[in-house]
């Protein structure tokens, strides 16, 4: 090796530490603009309730399987989607979307769960399969989680609690992640929040699992023209139903909480799943019954209650929305638009 091509060779921990660095700085850089333009006491509360494996099978959607009275009283104080899409059949490759607003295949996220490696792994017996190296699907230099810009504008941002994002998700993208993560735990009254509660109980495990005897009748559900007629399909759809209504009860907690707190008035209000149902031919798969999910979007002092939008929506739109409604610029790396 010549003496030139020596003394260019940077040490990986020395760029490492740079482009950390260049990350913080350039936060700053964005929290300063910000804090020109804005007022916290302006900027809106943001909620989002997620859930997981759950195709539109709700009373606002037209079904009437099973009672939904807290998600149905939200619908008609929301705007309510008629074409909302995730990119995937899958949660990861979603939530690495949602959280960055860009598409996985352009950031090597495909896969699901790129960097965490299941149980499922230890089966694997062949060579040239143990071979293939793991990896994590790192986002490039100059995209960061949008929370990120929501924290260095002001924003308490919390999430209760699943990440699953396809990548560690830095010590910059919530003030708190954890099952405690709560918007009452911000430090004043005054901070602006932006928080996440994540309900697991639709989630496809939860049709394998017979810890109570079923509610809904499989007999009165009506299958997919897909599936054929077998009393185990009419279970499983069944006891996802029954999941459902349980999804709707906690909801209503956490919407009667926010309401003891005097601020769902100045909330803006997200409800929609990761991915569609949990089922066969749905989950995992590109078909809309895998990918089409409800959403609800809820505005302070019911400002366009009852209304339905039919305009495409997906996921990679999330993120600039959200930056859009608490009056952030939304970075040109960000691949959606706002909605």
């Amino acid at each position: 090796m010549d003496q030139s091509s020596a003394s260019t060779h940077i040490p990986l921990a020395t760029v490492q530490r740079r482009r950390l660095l260049l990350h913080w700085f350039l936060l700053l850089v964005w929290s300063s603009l910000c804090a020109a333009t804005l007022v916290a006491n302006e900027q809106p509360n943001i909620l989002w309730i997620t859930c997981e494996d759950m195709s539109p099978r709700l009373g606002c959607y037209g079904d009437r399987t099973v009672p939904t009275p807290n998600i149905d009283q939200l619908a008609s104080e929301s705007v309510r989607y008629t074409r909302a899409f995730g990119v995937y059949g899958v949660c990861s490759p979603n939530r690495h979307t949602l959280i960055l607003g860009m598409y996985p295949t352009s950031t090597g996220a495909m896969a699901m769960r790129t960097w965490k490696r299941t149980a499922a792994l230890d089966q694997i017996k062949d060579p040239k399969l143990l071979a293939i190296p793991t990896y994590e699907a790192t986002p490039p230099p100059q995209a960061h989680c949008f929370t990120e810009y929501l924290r260095a504008s002001g924003y308490y941002c919390s999430n209760n609690v699943k990440t699953d994002y396809q990548f560690r998700d830095p010590i910059t993208a919530w003030d708190e992640s954890s099952s405690k993560a709560h918007w009452r735990n911000r430090p004043t009254p005054e901070t602006p929040f932006f928080s996440v509660f994540n309900y697991t109980v639709t989630h496809e495990s939860g049709t394998f699992k017979q810890r109570s005897p079923l509610v809904v009748d499989p007999s009165q559900v009506t299958l997919p023209p897909y599936y054929p007629e077998r009393p185990l399909l009419r279970r499983d759809l069944a006891r996802h139903y029954d999941n459902i209504a349980v999804l709707d009860q906690q909801v209503g907690d956490l919407l009667k909480q926010l309401r003891e707190d005097n601020l769902l008035e100045n909330t803006i209000i997200f409800f929609f799943s990761d991915h569609g149902d949990g089922l066969p031919r749905m989950k995992r798969w590109v078909y809309d019954s895998g990918i089409q999910v409800p959403l609800l979007v809820r505005y302070p002092n019911r400002q366009h209650s009852g209304t339905t939008n039919e305009n495409l929506v997906s996921f990679v739109d999330f993120a600039p929305s959200v930056l859009s409604l608490a009056g952030i610029p939304v970075p040109a790396h960000m691949q959606g638009q706002a909605f």
